[in-house]
């Protein structure tokens, strides 16, 4: 069956897997029902973003049942399209501009500008691949759909590679409870990542590369991955200067310029009834931290002490899990890590007394001996908590009854089967076969080293 996994990234950048499903097929119904148990699942509301290929039964699902989640199509899909849509001769000399003006260009205008005029300059105005793209860069192109948070997420990388770490272990032979054997451990190890990073935020604190009033107080608010990242665009703001453009009633708008550079960065516009500054880059709305440009500006509208609450986006801070949720019947979920927590703790204290056995040979025969007499022990208390459990009433036992699972019918997924290869990639395999490779020894056709007909000489 199809394996359809759901992904995202939790308050410490790290990839986790929100939910999952099993399809008999990959049609509108099937990826209907797929969302329904999600939001069903799922406690508060929609995503704001989903990523996707652009599979149009998911397109279709999307828009019926998520239909206020901006639907982004993968950015690395359709730029790995290029060499494919394009002829290598035109795929060699403009790949770098598109890909240039796709990930460059920061405002709408400018983005359509620049298109219209490699396309024109290229002579592809007749490819209709190209123009079908155009017409759908409300949901791919960045200068489009920044507007959205979305985690700093502009493919579907994390969901291939959580393919990748199942395939390792799994494949089309393996039964189903094999895979939810393997399942069980992938998100075990998810879950002690997550606690480990959560430990860590408790126990150390990230170092500062300066010194800055911001940097102090964001250390006791901020994950340290996205710490890191924000003294990153902290140190950054320190290339900047700006210049006042103009002002009215409602804002003030900026220009930030690199110190010793005469080019114009970014504009800033400051919202003065909002108190509130924006950039054209759009870091802070899609990836939820201030980039260097609003730094800059936020340092001269105020002391810059601490950073405005509105900027400090929740979803990054160590409270992010803090939140109290219901479900559908309106019973209160609660996170319980205590058997995470408690197998986190185990593994530790164990790696701190292997590493201490290991400084002498009589360490490592006490550690050895404890260890024997640890596993007795658990083995012992393992089989009365057995017999207990299968104790009748009556003190006699009662009757074990095990649920059979059958297995699932075979089904052809999308892109199971022989990958159809263009006609420029047919033709490098073509050109590969014709080329016969010479001899390292002798330098000659027809032969290797490792088919030599005569003795090499050395």
């Amino acid at each position: 069956m199809i394996f359809a996994p759901l992904m995202g990234v939790n308050n410490h950048g790290q990839t986790i897997l929100f939910s999952c499903a099993f399809l008999s097929d990959e049609t509108i119904d099937s990826f209907v029902w797929l969302f329904n148990r999600f939001l069903e699942a799922m406690p508060s509301d929609a995503p704001k973003m989903i990523i996707t290929d652009q599979d149009p039964a998911m397109t279709r699902a999307i828009s019926e049942v998520l239909p206020y989640t901006y639907h982004r199509y993968c950015s690395w899909h359709i730029l790995m399209k290029f060499s494919d849509k394009l002829d290598s001769i035109k795929f060699s000399a403009y790949y770098k501009e598109f890909s240039d003006c796709i990930w460059n260009s920061e405002m709408r205008k400018e983005f359509d500008s620049k298109w219209i005029d490699l396309v024109d300059r290229s002579g592809l105005s007749d490819n209709k691949w190209l123009r079908s793209m155009y017409e759908i860069r409300s949901s791919w192109v960045p200068a489009y759909v920044n507007h959205v948070f979305s985690a700093g997420m502009s493919s579907g990388q994390r969901t291939e590679s959580a393919h990748a770490f199942f395939k390792r272990y799994v494949s089309k032979k393996s039964s189903l409870v094999d895979f939810m054997i393997r399942f069980g451990e992938r998100l075990v190890r998810q879950r002690h990542e997550e606690l480990l990073a959560d430990h860590k935020d408790l126990t150390e604190k990230p170092k500062a590369q300066i010194f800055h009033y911001v940097l102090v107080q964001m250390v006791d608010i901020y994950t340290r991955e996205i710490f890191y990242k924000f003294q990153d665009e902290l140190l950054e703001m320190m290339t900047y200067k700006f210049e006042f453009v103009r002002e009215d009633e409602y804002q003030t708008v900026y220009e930030i310029r690199r110190k010793q550079d005469t080019r114009k960065v970014k504009e800033i516009v400051y919202d003065k009834k909002l108190d509130y500054v924006s950039c054209t880059c759009k870091m802070f709305e899609s990836v939820g931290i201030p980039c260097a440009h609003v730094l800059t500006i936020l340092e001269k509208i105020h002391d810059f002490e601490k950073l405005p609450s509105q900027y400090i986006l929740k979803r990054w801070t160590k409270s992010a899990k803090s939140m109290s949720f219901t479900d559908a019947s309106g019973v209160e979920i609660t996170d319980d890590k205590s058997y995470f927590l408690t197998r986190s703790q185990l593994i530790q204290k164990s790696l701190d007394v292997v590493d201490k056995s290991l400084t002498s040979s009589e360490a490592i025969k006490i550690y050895k001996d404890g260890l024997d007499i640890i596993l007795e022990k658990i083995n012992q208390l393992m089989v009365g908590s057995s017999e207990r459990v299968n104790a009748g009433p009556s003190g006699g036992f009662s009757v074990n009854f095990e649920r059979v699972y059958n297995e699932a019918r075979q089904v052809r997924a999308k892109g199971c089967g022989t990958r159809l290869k263009g006609g420029k990639e047919r033709a490098m395999g073509r050109s590969k076969k014709n080329i016969k490779r010479r001899c390292n020894g002798c330098n000659l056709l027809g032969h290797d080293k490792r088919n030599y007909p005569g003795p090499i000489n050395r």
